[in-house]
């Protein structure tokens, strides 16, 4: 776990539990692993793995904020913990990428390129369904979020995620009006077969 990751966890237990945010979040940190030891990812050492024993730790501490504060409060504490741990997470790796081209595209393919080898990416199915000089639209199948926070019973998780892209995608790639076509809950978490990433040029950058 980051510095980084630590110390929004802190910030946040802090203001629910008081000083004994340390000793919640070790606890947390057991409850994950005994969740993430029950589930088929402990059977296999692949990559993919060793990130779904990353954010186990979350299973864990939902699943304690529940039984303290009901499920209602446990998520939204859990929105102030992943969102931000999310948004940090794809900012160090936009901050990463060796661009070739100074346009916002060649900005976003490059970023899109990155996450299909170094990010959580690599993990899922990608179809490129449309890409030119002024937009750029993509699936996602097979989710990593999805199916590890299925097994590990807190599957509600998953949506968090989706807002980490929310929040994600405007900041770093300003020039561009992210959508998902009619909702934002056009992705597995909210029942969808599929996650839908459309990105278009603005008018004015066009």
């Amino acid at each position: 776990m980051r510095v980084d990751e630590v110390k929004i966890i802190g910030s946040v237990l802090g203001r629910e539990i008081g000083l004994a945010w340390p000793f919640f979040l070790l606890k947390s940190l057991r409850k994950g692993n005994q969740v993430f030891n029950r589930t088929s990812w402990a059977r296999n050492k692949r990559l993919e793995s060793a990130f779904a024993k990353r954010i186990s730790f979350s299973s864990g501490m939902y699943l304690l904020l529940k039984e303290r504060y009901g499920e209602s409060k446990a998520f939204e504490i859990m929105r102030q913990v992943l969102v931000p741990i999310g948004l940090n997470e794809q900012l160090r790796n936009l901050e990463s990428l060796d661009v070739v081209g100074e346009g916002s595209m060649d900005r976003l393919k490059a970023f899109y390129d990155f996450m299909g080898k170094g990010g959580v990416g690599q993990f899922v199915e990608r179809k490129l369904t449309e890409s030119n000089k002024h937009s750029l639209k993509y699936k996602v199948r097979g989710c990593l979020f999805d199916r590890f926070y299925r097994e590990a019973g807190t599957p509600e998780l998953t949506k968090l995620f989706c807002e980490v892209d929310t929040e994600f995608f405007p900041k770093a790639f300003p020039d561009f009006k992210f959508y998902r076509g009619d909702t934002f809950e056009n992705t597995v978490a909210f029942g969808r077969d599929h996650c839908d990433f459309m990105f278009e040029l603005r008018d004015d950058r066009a």
